[in-house]
């Protein structure tokens, strides 16, 4: 039996789903604090984005060397220290008392969580076989998605229970927890090739033509996609009037649905042997609901917003199939190299784009401009989608 085919490959999986929930836990437990922090420290708002998006400085920033590391190394040897990074960050944005202490333990939080889908993704090259590679990533990215709503659902009640500082801490529990599962299921497939040199496997990646459109089309879409998300939750808590409880759940019904839409997305990308076109059709959805945020007023109600929301996260499951398209590129060995590169291109745009929507809020007094903004950016996603290689079963056998 192969690595490609053993049962093992479904607790690499398992674990994996596991260690990227805390990425995306993280990621957005910000986010429904953000109305409290502007009001109760005097912060404008893209100073909350700026806090927002000091996850994402470091996290971009070690994209392309923790690919080369993977593919050098294998995905243990990263994984492992960087969940521990992880969890001191809960605690020290936790204990942090000033903005540059808020500032200082986001960016902790990105180096840590930054270890694991790029040697996630590596992993799915070395034990699952293509047709099933989509569905691999959709189930992690369906992890993240757990993670993300966790975050907007959880922390704003744990925090009204005890405080923002008790309920932030608790986060760095099934850190420590991901830490253990990692130490003791996580191995390189027998088939892994390590000890890639790092530097012919970054030139050959940075000098593919072909990659350069999956850089372009994620840097705008996942860079709109995560404004829109960190200001979402503010939108309705001041322009709707909802509780930040009820703004969390509103905005946590599109990270709950790609839960659903991301595995799904994935097995359809598998099945139909295309991995283009559910990619542009998310696409197509997302912009859409920049526009509706952008557009609607304050006498519209929650209950629309909400069915707007859980429609968004169940239709933009194709957003996660650049990422199984750049490795189809790529041979195994060079999988984490490529990843992170497009990693990087991905929260390149995601540590741009809040403070300028930030910027925008604060400008203007509102956030139709922010979310139009957001929209546009996904316009220019599509765009460059439309010029990726087809690298599913359909594109190779032609």
């Amino acid at each position: 039996m192969t690595a490609r085919e053993s049962p093992y490959r479904w607790v690499i999986l398992a674990v994996s789903v596991f260690g990227f929930f805390q990425t995306h836990l993280h990621r957005m437990a910000f986010a429904p604090l953000i109305p409290t922090f502007v009001s109760d420290l005097g912060l404008s708002y893209a100073a909350a984005g700026t806090i927002q998006t000091a996850y994402f400085w470091t996290y971009t920033a070690v994209q392309l060397p923790i690919g080369l590391i993977a593919d050098r190394w294998g995905t243990r040897r990263v994984t492992l220290p960087c969940m521990a990074i992880l969890a001191a960050g809960a605690v020290a944005f936790a204990r942090s008392e000033t903005f540059a202490g808020g500032l200082a333990a986001r960016a902790l939080l990105g180096l840590g969580a930054a270890g694991m889908w790029v040697p996630s993704i590596r992993l799915f090259s070395e034990w699952f076989p293509s047709g099933e590679r989509a569905l691999a990533t959709g189930t992690i990215s369906a992890g993240g998605g757990i993670g993300g709503t966790t975050a907007l659902l959880l922390v704003p009640v744990l925090a009204t229970a005890l405080g923002w500082r008790w309920a932030y801490a608790l986060t760095a529990i099934p850190a420590v927890v991901a830490f253990v599962l990692i130490a003791a299921f996580i191995r390189s497939g027998p088939r892994a090739s390590v000890g890639v040199r790092g530097g012919a496997s970054l030139v050959t990646v940075l000098r593919t033509p072909a990659a350069w459109p999956f850089y372009l089309t994620v840097f705008f879409n996942y860079g709109a996609y995560f404004s829109f998300l960190t200001f979402l939750p503010a939108f309705l808590v001041k322009v709707s009037g909802a509780s930040d409880q009820q703004a969390g759940l509103v905005t946590g019904l599109i990270t709950g649905g790609t839960i659903v839409s991301w595995p799904f997305a994935g097995w359809l990308s598998d099945r139909s042997g295309r991995r283009k076109a559910p990619y542009i059709a998310s696409q197509v959805v997302i912009t859409a609901a920049c526009l509706y945020f952008a557009a609607a007023g304050p006498g519209v109600p929650l209950a629309v917003h909400a069915t707007v929301a859980l429609a968004t996260g169940l239709l933009v499951g194709g957003m996660i199939l650049p990422f199984v398209g750049i490795i189809e590129i790529f041979p195994p060995a060079q999988a984490a190299t490529a990843a992170g590169m497009l990693n990087a291109a991905c929260f390149g745009g995601g540590m741009i784009l809040p403070i300028v929507l930030g910027r925008l809020i604060d400008v203007t007094g509102g956030f139709a401009a922010a979310f139009a903004l957001a929209a546009g950016c996904q316009v220019l996603a599509t765009i460059t989608g439309l010029f990726t290689r087809e690298t599913g079963a359909r594109g190779r056998a032609r």
